[in-house]
């Protein structure tokens, strides 16, 4: 082989593949078995072979396993590995999931470098914990090379698959949604549904059935719900279901009923949600019962009345059971025979009720039905016939329960004074009295069956049914009597007093006798005429048993054992034998139950007997306490007395002693002193301890305690490593491994003490376990649970590892777009458990790599892995651009980081980052027109930024020609800020109003700079077409045009007539506006089209005709956006004038509202202009007199003039000034006017109206020409006597003269009123009602009825319909609106039972403002004040009463004052109890009245 060049076998196993490998077994086989014959042939081969492997293609496939099932969880990672073989090459690999990214892996991409040094890499996919539900979903991951070449090809396979098991709940959690609680009602007659809401949340793939089950009812739900178990299915997708149950009508009546419907069980991978798997549904109380309280009734035919009870919503108990809230009815039926047995209705029995149907109203639960039983003379067997409630006339929640139908026998009849006998229910049951409890019994009763006509008796009496010689009066009192029944009575209770002694007695047996011959009345006697009754035993007469003392029952402990001492008493009675059962129980420390007593303590049964022989009343009992029995502190003896019995005698009746106290338990517990001692950990909890880091060991001391404390024990105590790494334990962790403690006579605590050792060797947990082995005494026992302890040693020194980037892999990179990096990742230290370690690229937003965010795992032992970052060549323009590479822990217990956890790597700048800069191909050249007037032609051409647009940077430009002005500008330089990829180029054409023929300009690119560079289109061309042809008006520009008229213009054009062309024209406002309809305006889009050949044509604007005064007013025609080559120039606008129109100076009138002037005063009459408000016009006025014109000073200081109204004026006044003379006048009238107009331009001038020229003026009456009243001066002071000699003498009377100045017309009345001195200075303004007042003939004046002292007639008010006065609207009203303070008064002489207003003011709306009313009755006067409050709708009413017997014509004086809100009543001059009452409102309202103020009494 070394001759035919071919390397020994451990060289070629090195540079060649496996296939390589099992071509060298087969060469080794070769040789050895067929020697040298086959060498050659070998040889051959191998060559063949070999060029076959150097000089062939290199191949890159998946190697290993191909297709995984995992679950889906945080630290589920894939690894893929990838194989290269064939020749060596370096290899890039892409892993890329097939389809879309479902977020279901960490990263969907992974790159992988394979050196020609080496034949494989493995990659890492990592899945994505997420919290969506889904089921079985596979991927496929294909295997790419993102290099293609013709020496390199995937091999097969190439890819493979991943599949994710269900996970998330993806089939559901189900649960119910709805209310905890529903309340439904039963149905009556049919059956309804109950739906039940099911939810199933999360995922909803598969098919999935739950279970239900109802439960917890009062009654199995079988009753009233169906099914009471059964199955619900979801189908594939469906979240919500509703599952109907089926609510039963089972006829029985109900309480409220609560049953639980829960969710069992699911099949189909689902869960149910024990939070909401169940739901309450209530059935409230239905089926109401309805029945008889009785089936039977017996009675005798003297009854009268039979009252037959029937009942609803009670059960036979009494309790209410069912629906008691609404109406039930139901209707009777009476069902008789025709034999003689049978009594017959209306001849035996007569039914009162008014029909057959018996009605319960809500809540109502008792109701009766009554017969009269017919009293007849015959004599009758017993009769009987039946009362029947009909199922069918059941109306209401309710059902009929037994008994439905009572029976009611008459009984045998006609002995009309009655059969006495012993009430025979007495026999049902024997009769005890209970001296203990009672001290009167009326428990015995005697009846009367037959007639009860009259009255009857009979004599009892009682004896001792026994051998006892004493009285009866000695236990019970009377012992003989009599009873008496009177007519109608059919019963009467024998009351016995039972003497209550302090004797402890047996019970004794009496008889009670009816003394037959004692009857009076003519009543007979029957059977059962004796009865036999007993009292019970009393005063505890066998005994009561109880614990006696308590102090004395204990445990006792003495050189002779331990045992258990109790004391009991016997108290009261001691007759007979009697027997105490009770239990002795040892229970170990704990709950105190009997359940968890422990036998073999005692020397004796659990159970046991205690004699009490009779007469004896106090016994004592010592239980031994077995020698070997352990004692644990903390037990107890329960000692419990079950019962004590009678042992020899037979008492007459069941008796009531002997008997238990009420204490029947007692526990005694066990204390140290008496304990056995029980040793064990004072904990069962694991002890946690960490390896010492500041020193070679720690001693850890762990406690020990004893429960009983007598006597020393020695405790044997071992270690034992557990767990996992029991064998990684040794005595270089942990030690001693063995030995034992003591504990002294009386001590309860010690420790054991083990030493943790450091050493720098990584470490998992490490758990041992530390057992109490065994006691050195017998009698001292290893606590149970307390006998090991855990000791768990926390893992150290990184188990984990430590992990970072190499040495070799810490960078930092600078690589191109497209290249790769290999980063290899090395664990430190421990390598005992399996980790993980994610990567990340950062910034995170990144798409620049495959692979840029990972899991890794490093499985135990494993001590490092390389990754792949493949930068992706994806054509975009970028700077360079940083990203680090970062480890970060990942899972619940990630691995411990070094310091090397970041790699930062550069990919440079790539694909044109700052453009390539040219002229967008689709506009490269431009034709436009010259530029006119305000109309800009530009041309602009787009340059872009192609590739990238990182960074600042500029192009120049420059045209050619330069310097014609024909544009603008000729050259400049665009700047591209960072980001921005267009700029535009703009090139204004100028205006010269110059003819030119077609000019062309080119734009070049030049000179750019900020790293972008020039594409290939740098050039452009610029061209403006010839242009300016001149359209224009002709003369004259300006025409003046009357209203309704028409406006011609000339338009003419110069220059070439060749083509067609149109120029628009517009109207624009001047003073004249199209908005207001001056004229006619021009439309959005009006021309004037020259034809071909055609210079010259006319325009027209029409003047609208409207009714608006209006001056001269212009607008203006302006030409403009002429087409063609055509400009608009010189003479493009034309003037319109339209001339004043439409009364454009006004017309004149007078306001036609009359106003008064007073003497002395003025008033202004306002002169009217209306249409035109335009120019100066002057009008001139006149007043008049019955047609002639006053003189200069008469009446009025000017009698005519001149108003002079100015541009824009509207309203002038014209004042009138009254000359007061002193005369007293009445009213006077006269006529002012308007007599000319003058003025006005420009227009035809002012012009009076046709109407409204005059108005008249009045002079109110003035100077008092009803008068002015004053006393004369020399009657102000007058003297006059109180007391004269003789009646002769009149000094006592005197007189005043009263003056009437200024006017003396018509007929006036004045009241007057003498005042003290106290008001010299007159009362304050006040109104007095019965002088401004008008009255009709049914009110009288009564003179004679004055008030003494008082000139004032009185006024009688009759009450008649038409009886009361009025003060119109003429009477002065202040303006006010609302009345703060006030005094009204009045003098009155009511009569008896007035009830009515004395005033009273409102508005005739039916608004009262006020009114004062008085209600009199023979002992009483009220006085009420109604009033409305200010900003209230409200009437309020403030009264007060006094209490006064009017007399005949007696004047009574009423005053009522308002002042701060305070209302006060005075009766008389004096205070009303109780008469001050508050305001209710700041004011009372008041206001103008309408028609009057009234005022009567009625």
């Amino acid at each position: 082989m070394a001759a035919l060049g071919i390397a020994p076998p451990r060289v070629l196993r090195r540079k060649l593949s496996r296939k390589s490998k099992l071509i060298l077994v087969i060469v080794g086989y070769g040789r050895c078995q067929f020697r040298m014959p086959c060498a050659s042939f070998l040889v051959h081969l191998l060559l063949a072979l070999l060029i076959h492997f150097t000089s062939g293609e290199t191949e890159v496939k998946f190697s290993g396993q191909t297709e995984f099932i995992v679950n889906e969880t945080s630290t589920t990672v894939i690894r893929l590995v990838i194989e290269r073989t064939g020749k060596p090459a370096n290899i890039t690999a892409i892993v890329s999931i097939d389809g879309e990214n479902t977020g279901d892996f960490f990263d969907t991409y992974a790159a992988a470098f394979i050196p020609d040094t080496e034949t494989n890499r493995t990659v890492y996919i990592s899945v994505c914990d997420d919290d969506l539900p889904e089921a079985d979903e596979t991927f496929t991951f294909y295997l790419t090379l993102p290099k293609p070449s013709a020496r390199i090809k995937l091999g097969s396979p190439k890819y493979v698959t991943v599949t994710i098991l269900s996970n998330d709940n993806a089939f559901g959690i189900i649960s119910f949604n709805m209310s905890a609680l529903i309340t439904v009602n039963e149905p009556r007659g049919r059956n309804e549904f109950v739906p039940l809401t099911l939810i199933r949340e999360r995922g909803t793939y598969g098919t999935v059935t739950v279970t239900f089950e109802i439960e917890d009812g009062p009654n199995p739900a079988e009753e009233d719900l169906s099914p009471a178990r059964g199955n619900i299915t979801f189908t594939p997708g469906r979240s919500m279901l509703i599952y109907n149950l089926t609510l039963l009508d089972e006829e029985i009546p109900e309480n409220d009923e609560l049953f639980v419907v829960r969710l069992r069980n699911v099949e189909g991978g689902a869960e149910i949600n024990n939070t909401k798997n169940s739901v309450q549904i209530n059935i409230k109380k239905n089926d109401s019962p309805v029945r008889f309280v009785r089936s039977a009734y017996m009675v005798p035919e003297e009854v009268d009345v039979l009252t037959v009870q029937v009942v609803r919503g009670k059960d036979d108990s009494g309790k209410l059971i069912g629906p008691d809230e609404y109406e039930v009815s139901v209707t009777y039926a009476i069902v008789t025979g025709n034999s003689t047995a049978h009594a017959q209705l209306n001849v035996d029995f007569l039914d009162l009720q008014p029909n057959t149907t018996i009605v319960f109203p809500p809540l109502v639960h008792e109701t009766y039905i009554r017969f009269k039983i017919l009293d007849d003379a015959i004599p009758e067997i017993a009769e009987t016939f039946q009362i029947m409630l009909l199922k069918d006339t059941l109306q209401g929640d309710a059902v009929l329960v037994n008994p439905s139908v009572t029976h009611v026998t008459i009984q045998p009849n006609d002995k009309p004074y009655g059969v006495l006998s012993i009430n025979s229910i007495l026999f049902a049951q024997t009769v005890i009295i209970d001296e203990d409890q009672i001290s009167r019994f009326e428990g015995i009763t005697i009846v009367r069956s037959g007639g009860t006509h009259g009255n009857v008796s009979i004599t009892w009496v009682i004896t001792r049914n026994s051998s006892d010689p004493s009285p009866v009066t000695a236990d019970l009192i009377p012992e003989t009597g009599e009873i008496c029944f009177h007519q109608g009575q059919m019963l009467v209770t024998l009351p016995l007093n039972i003497i209550n002694d302090d004797i402890p007695e047996e019970a004794e047996p009496y008889l009670l006798k009816l003394v037959a011959h004692t009857t009076r009345g003519g009543a007979e006697v029957s059977e059962p005429s004796e009865l036999l009754f007993y009292i019970q035993d009393s005063d505890d007469v066998y005994g009561l048993i109880k614990f006696y003392p308590l102090e004395n029952q204990k445990i006792e402990s003495n050189p002779t054992g331990r045992f258990l001492s109790l004391s009991f008493a016997r108290e009261r009675g001691t007759v007979g034998d009697v027997q105490l059962v009770y239990t002795a129980l040892y229970i170990p420390a704990g709950a105190l139950s009997p359940e968890r007593a422990k036998d073999g303590i005692l020397n004796t049964s659990r159970r046991s007997i205690l004699m009490f022989p009779e007469g004896k009343t106090q016994d004592t009992l010592n239980i031994p306490i077995r020698n070997d029995a352990f004692l644990q502190n903390g037990g107890h003896f329960l000692v419990q007395l079950e019962k004590v019995e009678l042992v020899n005698r037979i008492p007459l009746v069941p008796p009531v002693s002997p008997r238990l106290s009420e204490i029947r338990n007692i526990s005694l517990r066990i204390t140290p002193d008496i304990a056995n001692g029980e040793i064990g950990f004072t904990s069962s909890l694991p002890l946690i301890l960490s390896e010492p880091e500041d020193s070679l060991a720690t001693v850890v001391s762990i406690a020990l305690h004893r429960d009983g404390t007598d006597g020393q024990a020695t405790v044997f105590w071992s270690l034992k490593p557990s767990g996992v790494n029991q064998k990684a334990v040794t005595h270089d962790d942990i030690s001693p491994f063995n030995g034992s403690v003591l504990f002294l006579s009386g001590q309860s605590d010690t420790t054991i003490n083990i030493t943790i050792k450091a050493d720098d060797i990584p470490e998992m947990n490490e758990t041992v376990l530390l057992t109490l082995d065994r006691v050195s005494v017998e009698n001292q026992i290893l606590k149970y649970g307390f006998t090991t302890c855990e000791i768990i040693i926390l893992e150290n020194d990184d188990p984990g590892g430590v992990f970072e980037f190499s040495p070799s892999s810490r960078g930092p990179y600078s690589i191109k777009e497209g290249e790769s990096v290999e980063l290899q990742i090395v664990r430190s230290r421990g390598s005992l458990v399996r980790q993980f370690l994610r990567y990340t690229v950062e910034p995170r937003d990144n798409n620049e790599f495959y692979g840029s965010t990972g899991i890794l795992e490093f499985k135990p032992g494993e001590r490092e892995i390389i990754i792949t970052l493949l930068t992706r060549m994806d054509g975009v323009p970028e700077l360079d651009e940083m990203y680090s590479v970062v480890l970060s822990g990942y899972s619940e217990m990630p691995g411990k980081l070094g310091n090397a956890t970041r790699v930062n790597i550069t990919i440079l700048k790539n694909d044109d980052p700052h453009g390539v800069i040219q002229f967008l191909p689709d506009e490269l050249s431009v034709t436009i027109k010259e530029s006119k007037g305000e109309i800009i032609y530009t041309a602009a051409y787009r340059v872009v930024r192609n590739q990238g647009n990182y960074g600042n940077v500029s192009v120049s430009w420059i045209v050619d020609p330069a310097c014609t002005n024909d544009i603008y500008p000729e050259q400049g330089t665009i700047f591209f800020d960072n980001l921005e990829f267009s700029k535009n180029i703009t090139i204004y054409s100028l205006p010269d109003e110059v003819p030119e023929e077609v000019e062309v300009f080119i734009i070049s690119l030049f000179s750019a700079t900020g790293g972008a560079r020039l594409g290939n289109i740098t050039s452009a061309i610029l061209q403006i077409a010839r242009n300016d042809d001149p359209i224009y008006f002709s003369e004259p520009l300006t025409v003046s045009v009357k209203e309704g008229g028409v406006a011609n213009f000339t338009v003419l054009r110069n220059g070439s007539a060749d083509v067609a062309i149109a120029v628009q024209y517009i109207t624009v406002n001047g003073d004249a506006t199209a908005e207001e309809g001056d004229f006619v305006p021009s439309g959005k889009s009006s021309v004037i089209l020259f034809d071909v050949g055609e210079r010259e044509q006319n325009l027209t604007v029409y003047i609208n005709d409207d009714d608006t005064p209006e001056t001269d007013e212009t607008f203006y025609i302006f030409l403009l956006n002429s087409t063609g080559d055509t400009v608009v120039f010189e003479a493009g606008v034309a003037t319109v004038i339209i001339e004043a129109n439409d009364d454009p100076n006004g017309i004149f009138s007078l306001e036609t509202l009359e106003k008064p002037v007073e003497e002395g005063k003025s008033n202004n009459y306002m002169v009217l202009r209306h249409r035109g408000h335009f120019g100066n016009v002057s009008l001139t006025w006149q007043l008049f007199d019955n047609d002639s014109a006053l003189r200069p000073g008469e009446e009025f200081y000017e009698t005519y003039g001149t108003v002079c109204f100015m541009d824009g004026e509207g309203s002038k006044p014209i004042t009138l000034h009254a000359i007061s003379d002193r005369i007293p006048e009445f009213n006077e009238f006269y006529i002012l006017k308007l007599v000319n107009a003058s003025g006005g331009f420009p227009g035809p001038g002012g012009q009076l109206s046709e109407t409204s020229l005059a108005v008249t003026v009045m002079i109110p009456f003035n100077d008092d020409p009803f008068g002015v009243f004053v006393i004369d001066p020399e009657s102000q002071d007058r003297e006059i006597v109180e007391d004269v000699l003789s009646e002769d003498d009149l000094s006592y009377i005197t007189d005043f003269t009263i003056w009437r100045q200024q006017g003396t017309f018509g007929v006036v009345r004045l009241g007057w009123e003498i005042l003290s001195s106290t008001f010299q200075a007159g009362l304050p303004s006040m109104v007095d009602f019965l002088l401004l007042g008008s009255f009709p003939s049914s009110v009288q004046s009564q003179p004679h009825m004055r008030r003494h002292h008082s000139g004032t007639d009185a006024l009688y008010f009759s009450g008649k319909e038409d009886a009361f006065g009025i003060i119109g609207p003429e009477y002065p009203y202040s303006g006010n609106t609302a009345v703060t303070n006030f005094t009204f008064s009045a003098w009155l002489i009511p009569n008896v039972s007035t009830d009515g207003y004395i005033v009273e003011k409102d508005d005739d709306n039916g608004t009262l403002y006020y009114g004062v009313k008085i209600q009199t009755n023979y002992s009483h006067v009220s006085v009420v004040l109604h009033y409305k409050a200010l900003g209230s709708n409200m009437t309020y009413m403030a009264k007060a009463a006094v209490l006064k017997y009017l007399d005949e014509n007696t004047w009574l004086h009423l005053l009522i004052t308002l002042d701060d809100s305070i209302i006060e009543f005075y009766m008389d001059g004096i205070p009303v109890l109780g008469g001050m009452k508050s305001l209710k409102g700041e004011a009372i309202a008041d206001g103008e009245p309408i028609t009057c103020i009234s005022f009567l009494l009625l």
